[in-house]
């Protein structure tokens, strides 16, 4: 039995090997890559892109490594990053009192929202969750 599956597996990789195309046919029709004279067939990525990029306002420069248009760019100390925080939800609601201390720091917790229950459902404090979630009344 193991000398027949030998052989068929030996007879399949000779076949797959004798059907591989030859080199010299391997850069042939219109999807070749190279012309006969071996330069590139291909067009360049941006090629077909048309930039509109207006000018960069200070303090911002225009940067271009390796994009196709370039874009604005400055570092992050000459312009700082708006980390405020979102305005006070209708919505808003308190962390689960027995959420982990992960749920409350480090750099602000997690923010929670009061769950919209479908009927039958309440909002419930899982044990581990930062926010209340939906349970069902029955159980």
């Amino acid at each position: 039995m193991r000398v027949i599956a030998f052989a068929t597996a030996a007879a399949s990789a000779t076949s797959l090997i004798s059907k591989q195309v030859p080199d010299d046919m391997k850069n042939v029709g219109e999807d070749r890559m190279t012309s006969s004279f071996g330069e590139s067939t291909l067009t360049p990525p941006c090629s077909s892109v048309q930039c509109n990029m207006p000018e960069c306002q200070a303090p911002f420069e225009k940067k271009e490594d390796g994009t196709c248009c370039g874009y604005c760019w400055a570092p992050d100390h000459v312009v700082g990053l708006d980390r405020h925080k979102a305005t006070k939800s209708l919505y808003e609601a308190d962390l689960c009192p027995s959420a982990p201390t992960s749920c409350r720091g480090p750099g602000g917790g997690a923010q929670c929202f009061a769950p919209s229950c479908d009927e039958g459902y309440e909002a419930h404090c899982v044990p581990g969750a930062c926010c209340a979630t939906c349970e069902y009344k029955g159980f």
